[in-house]
């Protein structure tokens, strides 16, 4: 059975041919051809790794936006996302520490013929081969939607996961027709994919969501943490505190980030902009610190919208995202 994968295209995998500086297209490895679900290597599977592979995968759709009554076009993302995150220097000053050659790899973007029902059980096939062999998956959407599929399948590699979503929606609405990008999380939490009292929404704003909703999740055991109390307490030690209510135990995290959670002055490009909301740096962060843990299984970046985006801010802001992600997880093993 194929991956159902496309190679990302080879000209995104910027170089400045400069052995002094490297860029993310010099050390990410583009996996050139579809490869079968049952035999994946995933480049130097018996390497010695003192942190995690990762594996990128794009998934560019946006039925489930438009079905959702959203701006289309984050179909564009994916590669949007790519061509600025492989030319970006692999060098983190932050930590003095630079991505390694193979540390990455692009697998490349999933096959959106079909329905979103068919492009979402090819996805969850994906995570889930990819998570089985130890792999963190970093999926570039694509609407919010994709994260009932990533989810999905990171649930079916490792048993039902704690999540924690940046987000200015709680996209806990109801099934009514048909799944869209605002549907993921209560097909999850009734699906038994993800645990609703390890479940955390950061970020969640006023005028933005349904009371019914909002009831719906607490009662079920999720927590809502608003914008406004994040202003109070800070990001950094809200996230450091929700975090510990999440990761417990042997409980397994995956991350999604919506970047319509972050200010539109910062983030334009997305399918439900907003004027209010998270900075660029409290992103950043959240991106930082889910790769640092050992814990998560994965991360998604969902929402962004090239069609609607400024001076590619939107684009460049979810590469820097996928970049200190990369870097968290290349430091697990590393005191901070």
């Amino acid at each position: 059975m194929p991956l159902h994968l496309t190679p990302a295209n080879a000209e995104l995998f910027f170089s400045r041919n400069d052995a002094s500086d490297p860029r993310f297209g010099d050390v990410v490895q583009r996996i050139a051809a579809d490869i079968g679900i049952d035999d994946i290597t995933l480049a130097n599977p018996d390497a010695d790794r003192q942190s995690p592979l990762i594996a990128i995968i794009g998934v560019p759709q946006d039925i489930g936006v438009e079905r959702n009554g959203g701006r289309v076009g984050a179909s564009e993302a994916p590669d949007a996302i790519r061509r600025w995150l492989y030319r970006m220097s692999t060098y983190d000053i932050e930590t003095a520490r630079s991505i390694a050659t193979g540390a990455v790899i692009d697998l490349g973007n999933i096959n959106c013929d079909g329905s979103l029902e068919d492009i979402h059980e090819r996805l969850s096939a994906v995570v889930e081969t990819v998570c089985k062999h130890g792999v963190v998956p970093v999926v570039l959407g694509g609407g919010h939607d994709i994260t009932y599929a990533t989810i999905t399948g990171a649930a079916r590699a490792v048993g039902a996961v704690g999540v924690v979503n940046i987000d200015a929606h709680l996209d806990v609405r109801p099934v009514v027709t048909e799944r869209n990008s605002g549907t993921p999380f209560r097909m999850l939490i009734d699906e038994g994919m993800l645990v609703p009292t390890s479940f955390i929404e950061l970020g969640i704003q006023s005028f933005a969501n349904a009371a019914e909703h909002a009831r719906w999740l607490l009662e079920r055991g999720g927590r809502i943490i608003t914008l406004d109390e994040i202003r109070v307490r800070g990001f950094a030690k809200t996230f450091s505190t929700a975090w510990q209510s999440v990761s417990t135990g042997e409980q397994h995290v995956y991350g999604s980030l919506d970047i319509d959670g972050v200010r539109s002055a910062d983030a334009p490009g997305v399918s439900a902009s907003m004027p209010d909301g998270l900075s660029a740096e409290d992103l950043l962060h959240a991106a930082r610190q889910l790769g640092r843990k050992s814990a998560t299984v994965g991360l998604d970046i969902v929402e962004v919208n090239p069609k609607y985006d400024r001076d590619n801010i939107t684009a460049k802001l979810a590469a820097h995202a996928v970049a200190r992600f990369v870097t968290g997880v290349a430091t697990r093993n590393i005191p901070a």
